[in-house]
């Protein structure tokens, strides 16, 4: 009987009893199972078992490890070198009109924020309406087209948010609808997911994208708000806004991915939720005037 053989039934005791958790977290690959919010039925590499397979690698331990994380994880490092050396870098040789002290930190926490923000929230759907749509080819198309689409729909609305309020209460208002949106969608979609997906694919492609359209519309509008409220007193920065932002959405990307293999798309949504009070918290202090 194979399961007599001590390293193979002591593995099933434990599994199947109260040290469940315990064997699990000292095992040295990952094997918990797969889940809707952490759908990677390949991942099995843990960062505390890299050193012993690398000594291993006479001896065949380079098999056993997981690379395409590896390479995940480089990709990542290189994101942020290109982000800082291409994006960032070249504007040193630019007027920074004023950039600096608190205000120029409280500037560019806001537009970091924004990127990594929207990325997490873009590449956490992808994989919601994936399962809801059944092929990532379906949910990218729709995903990435109504985010798109509805955000500069935001973007353009958010003029009329501003001539009605300050530019530090648009934001407020706005970040508070993106969270509450997305804090409901956390826990509606599954359930509503379950009632539409007997449905022709027709329908779904359109339910999928007026659901994306109201958290979209309401993402499209902190970015244009935020260059206003700089335009008035520092309008050099507005092209660090920009650079700032673009580095965060390339970083973002990649990061995302890598947090939803540890903490599930669910916390990746909750993080982006964390970084857009974040970035409303440092905007919604009035905007000091430059040093002259």
């Amino acid at each position: 009987n194979i399961l007599a053989e001590p390293y193979l039934f002591d593995g099933v005791t434990a599994l199947l009893g109260a040290g469940r958790r315990d064997f699990l977290d000292a095992y040295k690959f990952h094997i918990r199972p797969a889940t809707d919010d952490r759908p990677y039925f390949f991942r099995f590499f843990k960062w505390r078992s890299l050193s012993e397979f690398v000594d291993l690698r006479g001896r065949g331990g380079n098999a056993l490890i997981e690379w395409g994380y590896l390479v995940l994880a480089a990709t990542l490092a290189q994101a942020i070198v290109a982000g800082l050396v291409l994006i960032l870098l070249p504007l040193r040789t630019l007027p920074s009109a004023g950039l600096g002290g608190a205000e120029g930190l409280r500037t560019a926490v806001y537009f970091f924020a924004l990127g990594l923000g929207f990325l997490f929230v873009e590449i956490a759907f992808i994989q919601r309406f994936t399962l809801f749509l059944g092929h990532p080819l379906y949910a990218v198309a729709v995903v990435l087209s109504a985010f798109l689409v509805f955000a500069g729909l935001g973007s353009g609305a958010s003029q009329r948010l501003m001539d009605r309020s300050t530019v530090e209460r648009a934001i407020g208002l706005a970040v508070l609808g993106i969270v509450f949106v997305a804090l409901v969608y956390l826990a509606a979609l599954p359930a509503l997911f379950d009632v539409l997906r007997p449905r022709p694919m027709v329908l779904k492609l359109a339910a999928s994208a007026a659901l994306i359209a109201p958290l979209a519309f309401c993402m499209g509008m902190p970015f244009p708000l935020g260059l206003a409220r700089i335009r008035g007193h520092a309008p050099g920065w507005i092209l660090w806004a920009w650079a700032i932002n673009g580095c965060a959405s390339v970083i973002g990307a990649v990061l995302a991915a890598l947090l939803a293999i540890h903490f599930g798309f669910s916390a990746v949504v909750g993080l982006a939720a964390a970084l857009y009070l974040a970035a409303a918290g440092v905007a919604t202090r009035p905007a000091a005037a430059p040093a002259p």
